[in-house]
């Protein structure tokens, strides 16, 4: 008997990860084609057998300490040439797997249990009798290659708990990616690619909770980092991540409590549908604390971000005009956004002296040059025209270029005012394109350009 057409699992087969989990897998495949059933359910257990020992190496390579053991475990039984304890290695295989490694879910385990125990069944027809052997269906086999191939070797060894702390250890370290489209190659290629459906889901849960967990404090000054991550991950696996964010935010988030709820407003900004899942009572507290927190509230929790949300942005504003213009300067340094220029360029504009002219330069319009459109570069340069006290300030030159810098993406609008401005400039000192406050630096910029 010779059987064809398994187009399904042949295109399983290309995406095993290991090498050699691959060739062996092939052979229970051949087997099977060839209709040696029994043959391909004993290539496939040990195509099994041979994965899980070779995930558990690369998780020992990673640190993980229940591979560590295991590793060192198996290698002393090697060493030694013990067969009896590398014959209860083998039998307890599977239970260490989904127990200690942590590469299963029950179900997984379940349907691989029953491939090794019809493995003995092929592996030892001297314990039946005739009437007893074991004859397995095309039917059986295919499903045991399927289980194989999809609960194990297809799969990176990414799975429980294990695999979720790798995660947040990589999203905390210092060499995590900061850019969206980096964070997003960098998560897809180590970690969804491969990754069952049940570790995507524990992943979205963990990222959501991980800012108002025990381990809260781990996480301030990463609350965009982890919403960044978020976002690129609702990206990759959007059915998985809209369906468990909703109930998990629906369900989990009443019980943040106030000290740390604004904290939320990071996700707010990267998805704003995390605010129209939150329960009504909970978006009335937040909008309670937001109404009553200070500055330095604000900036620790990050709410700023909840200018993503149209009528908490109205709630914002009315906190940004109660503080001081001191206040407001900080916020704005430190929390750049475009909501945040029009008042920028009006305390710009209001520059007293030339060393204000020039602290306010570098604090407000260089760090909100990169949201600034034309009309805004326009409202910019005529602050600085109508003001002496901020064209005539020695950093002014310095402060305009870096921000033409920072706002190319306008240029092919905004050039004409920026090339309006230099020409006024070197009017007001009689034509002299080489005067320091004909701004020269910048005509070369915008020649260059």
């Amino acid at each position: 008997m010779t059987i064809h057409g398994l187009t399904d699992i042949d295109s399983l087969a290309l995406s095993v990860r290991d090498p050699e989990s691959k060739r062996l897998i092939g052979e229970a495949i051949s087997a099977y084609r060839g209709g040696a059933l029994r043959s391909a359910i004993v290539s496939t257990w040990i195509a099994v057998d041979y994965d899980i020992i070779a995930k558990a190496r690369e998780l020992s390579a990673l640190g993980d300490p229940s591979s560590v053991a295991f590793v060192k475990d198996l290698d002393h039984a090697i060493e030694h040439r013990s067969i009896a304890k590398m014959q209860a290695i083998e039998t307890g295989l599977l239970s260490t797997a989904f127990n200690q490694l942590q590469l299963l879910t029950h179900h997984e385990h379940e349907d691989l249990d029953r491939l090794h125990r019809d493995r003995h069944l092929c592996a030892h027809p001297a314990f039946a009798t005739e009437d007893a052997l074991f004859q397995p269906t095309p039917e059986l086999v295919r499903a045991h290659i399927a289980h194989a191939l999809k609960h194990l070797l297809i799969n990176a060894p990414l799975q429980g708990k294990s695999a979720i702390e790798r995660f947040h250890a990589d999203l905390l370290s210092p060499s995590f990616p900061s850019d969206n489209d980096s964070i997003g190659t960098y998560v897809r290629t180590k970690y969804l690619d491969r990754a069952k459906d049940v570790m995507v889901v524990n992943l979205i849960k963990s990222l959501l909770s991980a800012p108002f967990g025990t381990e809260s404090a781990k996480y301030i000054g990463q609350r965009h980092q982890v919403a960044r991550t978020l976002r690129e991950i609702s990206k990759a696996k959007t059915a998985i991540y809209d369906e468990t964010a909703k109930d998990h935010v629906a369900r989990k988030f009443d019980a943040i409590p106030d000290a740390i709820l604004l904290s939320a407003s990071a996700f707010f900004e990267c998805d704003t549908r995390i605010w129209e899942w939150l329960s009504e009572s909970t978006r009335i507290r937040f909008k309670k604390l937001l109404q009553d927190a200070d500055a330095d509230n604000l900036k620790a929790h990050s709410a700023f971000d909840a200018f993503a949300v149209q009528e908490l942005a109205d709630i914002l504003l009315a906190r940004f005009d109660s503080f001081e213009q001191d206040v407001q300067i900080g916020i704005i340094s430190q929390n750049p956004r475009r909501e945040f220029i029009a008042p920028a360029i009006r305390i710009y504009g209001d520059s007293g002296s030339w060393r204000t002219a020039e602290q306010r330069g570098r604090a407000l319009m260089i760090p909100l040059a990169p949201f600034m459109n034309a009309d805004d570069v326009k409202a910019m340069l005529d602050a600085v025209k109508e003001n002496s006290q901020i064209y005539e300030a020695g950093g002014t030159p310095d402060v305009l270029e870096r921000v033409l810098e920072l706002s190319k993406s306008t240029l092919s609008d905004a050039k004409p005012q920026w090339q309006t401005f230099v020409d006024e400039m070197t009017n007001k000192n009689r034509g002299d394109v080489t005067s320091y406050y004909s701004y020269p630096g910048l005509r070369a910029k915008l020649a260059a350009l």
